[in-house]
């Protein structure tokens, strides 16, 4: 048995899955960007940018003005800020330039980023942070104005806000484009729980309107600006949908997909989506949600049947839509269509991991072949190539730096034979 050993090179942060979940709706909107005149906070140096403190700087202890619940776990008080478009509401020890809600700031957490990149406000007095109103409806606003986003930008491209809601414990993301181009933008919106991994985090997968929104992949890499007035409202107390288990199987000429939901809050339903080759994946059909008006504390199962499939290996996933417009993804499932027998198969071990990925492949002819891996969202996050004899042939890969969520394993041969395409959870 032939056994090679490969390592990913991620830059990234290692994750630890946390108990807590993200319980928030998010909701796209308009809400006009009114600059505040507030308090001008004394900022620590906390990286070595063009200037140590409008660059890299940040601040502890600021007074909300109230008690805020954050997640629906801890009340808070006080929180920090960051030039680089982001509060804490625990102490920080640095600005983190480098943006990352799936595990960053780890000891640090929990993050509200309404625009987390390398941030240059220009001037101290462009970081500003206020109170308004009165018991029980006061509003917390924190302000980054006039920003150049992006290292080596020239010249402001934006302005933003975040706002925290007495009693009501809203979040909300304000935005106004400044006339300045951004360089080389690579940022996170959203929200991280204090835990680490899939689900303790909400991230906008775009910068649209009415946006996508993931809690298993993030989205480290918005480069649009946010329109005039954008507005981006989490709404406290909204449970994620737990997709508990999904399958396929056969029944004469169909395929059947068949899964469960563990609990759902305001889901709208289920994109069923098909794929030939287990990367380019289409919607064939939606399964509206069996949940009273959306929300479900039971478990509650669900079928689909393809009455068409492909020929060859049929790849399915479910992408679950909220009422909100908000998505989460599925794991992969497949079955083979045809009479012909696939070159070879794969397993997966240990599955969960948590360090060691073994990738078994059982190959009947000598071939070259091709190891790649993909995130829950598609991003490919490894590609190496391999001469893999007739027989097993074991492939280590190192998978410790990789944040926690679903991937996928996909192995092509030289001969462009179907491709063989499991599915593993770190």
């Amino acid at each position: 048995m032939k056994n090679i050993y490969l390592t990913i090179l991620l830059l990234c942060l290692i994750a630890v899955t946390g108990n807590a979940q993200m319980h928030y709706s998010l909701t796209g909107g308009t809400n006009t960007f009114t600059p505040i005149s507030g308090t001008v906070p004394f900022l620590m140096a906390g990286g070595s940018g063009s200037d140590p403190l409008a660059d890299e700087g940040y601040v502890n202890n600021i007074p909300i003005g109230f008690s805020f619940n954050y997640n629906g776990a801890a009340s808070y008080t006080e929180v920090s800020i960051s030039t680089n478009g982001f509060i804490s509401f625990q102490e920080l020890s640095d600005s983190y330039v480098l943006n990352n809600l799936t595990s960053g700031a780890a000891g640090e957490r929990p993050i509200v980023a309404p625009l987390w990149d390398d941030i240059n406000l220009q001037s101290t007095a462009n970081l500003t942070y206020t109170t308004t109103g009165s018991s029980p409806n006061r509003v917390f606003t924190v302000q980054w104005l006039n920003a150049r986003w992006g290292f080596g930008a020239s010249a402001a491209a934006m302005s933003f806000q975040v706002k925290l809601y007495e009693t009501s414990n809203w979040i909300e993301f304000i935005y106004r484009q400044e006339s300045g181009s951004a360089n080389s933008p690579s940022a996170s919106i959203g929200l991280a729980a204090t835990s680490t991994g899939s689900y303790n985090f909400i991230s906008l997968m775009n910068v649209a309107a009415s946006p996508a929104a993931t809690m298993t992949s993030e989205v480290a890499t918005l480069a649009n600006k946010p329109a005039n007035n954008q507005s981006y409202l989490f709404k406290a107390g909204v449970l994620p949908v737990s997709i508990a288990s999904v399958s396929v199987s056969k029944n004469n000429s169909n395929n059947i997909v068949s899964w469960q939901t563990a609990n759902e809050t305001n889901n709208a339903g289920f994109d069923v989506e098909r794929s030939a080759d287990g990367r380019n994946f289409s919607r064939i059909l939606f399964v509206d949600t069996k949940a009273t008006n959306g929300n479900s504390n039971g478990t509650l199962s669900y079928t689909a049947s393809d009455s068409k499939p492909l020929d060859g290996t049929n790849y399915y996933r479910l992408k679950q839509v909220d009422k909100n417009g908000s998505i989460n993804y599925s794991s992969i499932v497949s079955i083979k269509n045809s009479s012909t027998d696939a070159w070879g198969s794969l397993l997966l071990y240990p599955n969960p991991v948590k360090d060691k990925l073994v990738v078994q492949l059982n190959s009947k002819q000598t071939n070259g072949v091709t190891v790649a891996i993909y995130n829950a969202v598609g991003n490919r996050v490894m590609l190496n190539s391999y001469a893999a004899t007739a027989g097993a042939t074991q492939i280590g890969a190192d998978v410790s730096m990789l944040p926690a969520g679903t991937y996928t394993v996909r192995v092509t041969n030289n001969k462009n034979d179907q491709p063989l395409i499991k599915t593993f959870v770190k």
